[in-house]
C-alpha cells in the first residue's frame, strides 16, 4: 500500500516551496523532487532554463523499453495574491482537518505528491514492471506550457501519458484549447470639448463588445460542450479629456477539438467589420494552446477506468476537463495518447484558502500505481 504520511510529508514540503508563476522560479522544488526521485532509484535530470525555470526528470528503464508510460504534471503555482485574505499562510503546507493547505495543494503540488507516492511504492516493490516509466515534472504549465514543451521539443516520447490535474479522480480524455486574442481598436484623437472632430476607438470598441455578448456557437462536443467566447480586458484612453485615438479589447476564447483557428478568427473579424473597417482594427493571437483528445478506445483510457472503478468501488465513465493543460503538447506535438486524472476539484484551485483531502491524496497515489502495474506488467 502507498504510504499516506509519505505523501502528506512530501506535499507539505512541495507547498512550502514558493514557485509562483509568475516569475516561476521552479528550480528549487525540482531540486527537492530530483532528490526525491534518486533516493528511490530512478536516473534523474533537471533541466534548469532561463534564471530560476527549471523541469526535473526521473526513469526507470532503459530507452528502448515498451510499454512505456509518463507521469506529467507541474511545478509552478499561480500567485497567493493578497495574503491577507488567506485564514492561513499560502505557503505553510499545513494539515488540518485531514486537509493540506497551501497554495498549489490541488494545482499541482499534492498530485506530485501522489505520484511520487505511487513510484516509492513501486520502488519499495522492487520495480515489478517489465517497461518504462518517467516522472516529468515541468515548469510555466500555468503561462504557456514552456516545460513540457521542452521535453517534447528534445524528443522525450512516451507510449501513454497521464497528465495530473484536479479531476475530482475522473478520467478525463478532451480538453478546449485556449486561444488569447487581442483587437486594436484605431481613432483619432481630439479636445473632449470637440469630440465630432475625432474618432472614438471605445466606441468602435464596445459595439463589438456587445456583439461578443450575443455571439453563439453551434459547435458542441459530447464531453467539452459548447464553445466559449468572453471579454477579459480593455484598456482604452489616455486622459479625460482626449478622445482616445486607441481601445484594446482582449478575449479568451475555449474552441473544441473539432474546430479550426483560423475558421474562428474568421467569425470574429466579421464581427468587427460590421461596425468597422479593415483599417480601424487589428487582430492578433497572443497566446495559443490547442485542444487534445484521446479515444475513449485506447488502451491507457480502459485501464484507467477499471482501476477508478476498483479503488472508489463506484463506476465512472470518461469525461472532458474544462481547463487547458500540457495534455495539449503530449496529443498534438508528440503524438502520445493522454489522459487527465488527479485528486481534488478544479473548483478549489487557484482560490484563497486553497486546499485538499488527504484520503483523496492517498486514493490517486494507490490509482496511479495499479494503472502502472497494469499497463508495465
Amino acid at each position: 500500500m502507498v504510504s499516506q504520511e509519505y505523501i502528506v510529508e512530501l506535499a507539505s514540503k512541495l507547498i512550502r516551496i514558493n514557485s509562483e508563476n509568475p516569475p516561476g522560479r521552479e528550480f528549487d522544488a525540482a531540486s527537492f523532487v530530483a532528490d526525491e526521485l534518486a533516493k528511490i532509484g530512478m536516473k534523474t535530470v533537471i533541466d534548469k532554463f532561463e534564471d530560476s525555470r527549471a523541469n526535473v526528470v526521473g526513469v526507470y528503464g532503459e530507452e528502448n523499453q515498451h510499454p512505456s508510460i509518463m507521469l506529467n504534471t507541474h511545478l509552478d503555482t499561480v500567485p497567493a495574491g493578497d495574503r491577507e485574505k488567506w485564514s492561513f499562510p499560502p505557503f505553510s503546507g499545513e494539515v488540518r482537518e485531514n486537509r493540506i493547505c497551501g497554495r498549489g495543494a490541488v494545482d499541482a503540488k499534492g498530485v506530485l505528491a501522489s505520484f511520487l507516492g505511487a513510484l516509492k511504492e513501486l520502488a519499495d516493490k522492487g520495480w515489478p514492471i517489465k517497461g518504462r516509466v518517467v516522472l516529468a515534472a515541468v515548469a510555466d504549465e500555468e503561462v504557456e506550457g514552456k516545460g513540457t514543451k521542452k521535453l517534447v521539443a528534445r524528443g522525450l516520447r512516451t507510449d501513454y501519458a497521464i497528465v495530473g490535474e484536479p479531476t475530482s479522480l475522473n478520467v478525463c480524455i478532451a480538453h478546449k484549447g485556449r486561444v488569447v486574442v487581442q483587437v486594436d481598436f484605431h481613432g483619432r484623437s481630439a479636445h473632449a470639448s470637440k469630440p465630432s472632430r475625432g474618432r472614438n476607438a471605445i466606441y468602435y470598441a464596445s459595439k463589438f463588445v456587445e456583439k461578443i455578448q450575443k455571439m453563439k456557437f453551434t459547435e458542441k462536443h459530447n464531453l467539452l460542450g459548447h464553445p466559449t467566447c468572453t471579454i477579459t480586458l480593455i484598456r482604452g484612453g489616455v486622459k479625460d479629456n482626449i478622445i482616445p485615438d486607441n481601445c484594446t479589447v482582449t478575449l479568451d476564447l475555449r474552441i473544441l477539438p473539432s474546430m479550426k483557428l483560423n475558421q474562428t478568427l474568421k467569425k470574429l473579424k466579421n464581427l468587427i467589420e460590421k461596425d468597422a473597417s479593415k483599417k480601424d482594427y487589428h487582430i492578433r493571437i497572443v497566446n495559443y494552446i490547442p485542444p487534445a483528445e484521446t479515444s475513449p478506445s485506447n488502451a491507457l483510457v480502459k485501464t484507467a477506468l477499471d482501476t477508478v472503478t476498483e479503488v472508489i468501488g463506484k463506476k465512472i465513465g470518461v469525461r472532458g476537463f474544462p481547463a487547458t493543460c500540457d495534455m495539449s503538447f503530449l496529443v498534438n506535438q508528440a503524438r502520445i495518447p493522454t489522459i487527465i486524472l488527479g485528486p481534488g476539484r478544479i473548483e478549489d484551485a487557484h482560490v484563497v484558502d486553497e486546499s485538499i483531502s488527504v484520503s483523496e491524496l492517498v486514493k490517486a497515489s494507490q490509482i496511479y500505481l495499479r494503472i502502472l502495474e497494469k499497463i508495465l506488467s
